[in-house]
C-alpha cells in the first residue's frame, strides 16, 4: 500500500470548508450560461455554496466546449484546467503564448485576470476546472496514474482535498463505490482515507485527479 500526502498548510488550519468525506451527488450539480455568454458549464461544488461567480472563494465545474473562442474572465482568481474527454484544445494568451492540452496533458494553471481564447484541436472536448479566489485559497493539482488491484491511503493535510475518477473504478473506505466522474472530497478529520482500485479492463488505466486546497 503506498501513501500520498497533502502539503501542509503553514499557518493554524482554520475551520474546514466541508463537513467530511462525501462523494458529491451529480443530481444536485447545476448547468449554467458561462460568463461570457459562449457556452454552458456544469458547477459540481462552489465554496460558500450559495456563492455566485464574482464572490466565491471555490469553484469545481466541467464545461463541454463545442466551439473554439475565448474563455470568461475571471478578475481575482486563479485557475487551472484539465482535458478529459476529447482531441484536444490549444490555449492562446494575451502575451501570445500557446499551450495544447489533451487527455494526457499535466494540469495547466492560469491566471483568470487575463484573456485566454481555445482553439478545438479535432471536435470538442469536456474539460474540468479548478478555480479560487486568490486572497482566501490557493489551489494545486496533479494526475495520479494507479494499478488495477492498488491501495491507496490519502491523507488531507490542508484545508481541503478533492479526488476525481478519470477513468477506472475503486472503492473508499470499503463501501463508497467510486467510478469514472465521481468526485471524492476529504477533509483533516477524515483521517486516513484508503482507496482500493478496482480491476479495470478498459482501454485506459485507472487514472485520477487530486486537487489541495490550502487557506491563505
Amino acid at each position: 500500500m503506498s501513501h500520498v500526502g497533502m502539503r501542509v498548510s503553514k499557518r493554524p488550519r482554520a475551520p474546514t470548508l466541508t463537513a467530511s468525506m462525501r462523494k458529491l451527488d451529480p443530481a444536485k450539480y447545476r448547468t449554467m450560461s458561462w460568463k461570457n455568454g459562449g457556452g454552458t458549464t456544469t458547477e459540481a461544488l462552489t465554496l460558500p455554496a450559495d456563492a455566485g461567480l464574482d464572490d466565491f472563494e471555490l469553484r469545481i465545474s466541467m464545461a463541454r466546449v463545442a466551439a473554439s473562442g475565448p474563455f470568461s474572465q475571471f478578475h481575482g482568481v486563479d485557475r487551472t484546467l484539465v482535458v478529459t474527454d476529447g482531441a484536444g484544445l490549444t490555449l492562446e494568451t494575451a502575451d501570445g503564448a500557446r499551450v495544447t492540452l489533451d487527455r494526457d496533458s499535466a494540469p495547466f494553471s492560469f491566471t483568470g485576470d487575463d484573456p485566454v481564447n481555445a482553439t478545438l484541436v479535432d471536435g470538442p472536448v469536456t474539460d474540468f476546472n479548478v478555480m479560487t479566489r486568490r486572497k482566501a485559497l490557493r489551489h494545486e493539482v496533479r494526475r495520479l496514474s494507479l494499478d488495477a488491484d492498488e491501495a491507496r491511503t490519502f491523507v488531507c493535510s490542508g484545508e481541503l482535498a478533492l479526488l476525481l475518477v478519470l477513468s477506472g473504478t475503486a472503492v473508499a473506505r470499503g463501501d463508497v463505490d467510486l467510478s469514472a466522474g465521481d468526485i471524492l472530497t476529504v477533509t483533516p478529520e477524515d483521517g486516513q482515507v484508503v482507496i482500493e482500485v478496482a480491476m479495470d479492463t478498459s482501454a485506459r488505466p485507472p487514472g485520477w485527479l487530486v486537487v489541495d486546497f490550502f487557506r491563505r
